[in-house]
């Protein structure tokens, strides 16, 4: 089991916003952002193809499994396609506000070269049909990711911080910087970890202890060392408590979603400022972003109507929008195993 968390670059647009609930609601209309109207088509759309392109994957199942303990996939896709919606109509209206626009031309570039790569115009329509997604709807979404690409580039650059800012972040942030060596005990439950850190204070060999209670295999049989690493690459929980240690201290026991963890920590030095300075600049930027992006959803007035606890009966005419075809969903189904399988061993 591998605790270095893995980096995935992701837009820096937090589409996970607050929903303003509204009680009155608008016969055939999902949401309004700066007075334009989300009409309930376009939500249908946007759940249908999250939901039929997941259970495509992994069955109908998955969609009660609950996510964070708390809200079921099915929830959460409620909440992503009503919020996706909403963000990029506010982004759209601030684009437009900013003189920020995509030509037809240019999406037409995309679409050629994406046809392209698929073999031509033939594979491409072949390719929509088996996913279930009308051509229109492609292009249309197209150009929105389009749109909010180019916004999100032009607004970052204007938010770029300034050489003080960063110095000034990582003078205040010093212990946050660091390179590490550590050993870790994992367990399912909190009693226990109490009961191997005792164990430990009292003279016992930590890396004794972690060979044999440690339910991370992976480091287990090394006497629980998860070798050298640097601030950012384990779960956040795991980052801030090493931040806090001193070289040879045992932790109190940590909750993290794989357990409770017991740490020991072994080497730790500070980075030097040139080493993480591009990793401040990227995190105050993205920072400044969210910070303007929740401003920019605040201003747009955005109101919901649809409520995202209650299930959705689609109708007819989007129960098989963005449906996988079933020759194409088994191939599907199969890659997404072998990348589940492929996953699991680096955990």
């Amino acid at each position: 089991m591998n605790f270095k968390k893995f980096s995935k670059l992701a837009v820096a647009i937090a589409l996970a916003g607050t929903l303003v609930a509204c009680n009155g609601k608008k016969e055939g209309v999902a949401a309004s952002v700066g007075g334009v109207d989300i009409p309930m088509d376009d939500y249908y759309k946007s759940y249908a193809a999250r939901v039929n392109q997941l259970t495509s994957m992994y069955g109908e199942e998955i969609l009660q499994n609950k996510q964070d303990g708390k809200k079921t996939t099915d929830e959460l896709l409620r909440e992503q396609a009503i919020t996706d919606l909403t963000t990029t109509e506010a982004l759209k209206q601030d684009a437009e506000k900013s003189k920020i626009t995509v030509s037809k031309d240019e999406v037409n570039k995309q679409i050629e070269e994406i046809q392209k790569q698929l073999g031509g115009e033939e594979a491409f329509n072949n390719f929509l049909k088996q996913n279930g997604l009308p051509k229109n709807y492609v292009v249309e979404n197209m150009k929105n990711q389009m749109l909010v690409g180019k916004y999100t580039k032009e607004k970052n650059e204007e938010l770029e911080p300034s050489e003080e800012e960063v110095k000034k972040y990582y003078e205040d942030n010093k212990d946050k910087f660091y390179k590490a060596k550590a050993s870790h005990i994992l367990v399912d439950d909190l009693k226990e970890a109490n009961v191997l850190r005792k164990k430990i204070l009292k003279g016992e060999d930590f890396a004794k202890v972690a060979k044999e209670n440690s339910k991370d295999t992976g480091s287990a049989k090394n006497g629980g060392s998860l070798g050298e690493f640097t601030n950012g690459q384990m779960v956040k929980v795991f980052d801030d408590q090493i931040a806090k240690m001193k070289v040879g201290d045992i932790s109190e026991p940590i909750q993290s979603q794989y357990g409770y963890h017991v740490i020991k920590l072994e080497e730790k030095t500070p980075r030097k400022f040139d080493e993480v300075k591009g990793e401040i600049k990227q995190t105050l930027q993205q920072e400044k972003f969210k910070e303007y992006i929740d401003k920019v959803k605040k201003d747009a007035k955005i109101k919901i109507y649809v409520d995202t606890k209650k299930e959705v009966e689609l109708p007819d005419e989007f129960k098989n929008f963005g449906k996988i075809e079933k020759e194409n969903s088994a191939k599907t189904k199969d890659a997404a195993k072998e990348n589940t399988k492929t996953e699991s061993k680096t955990k």
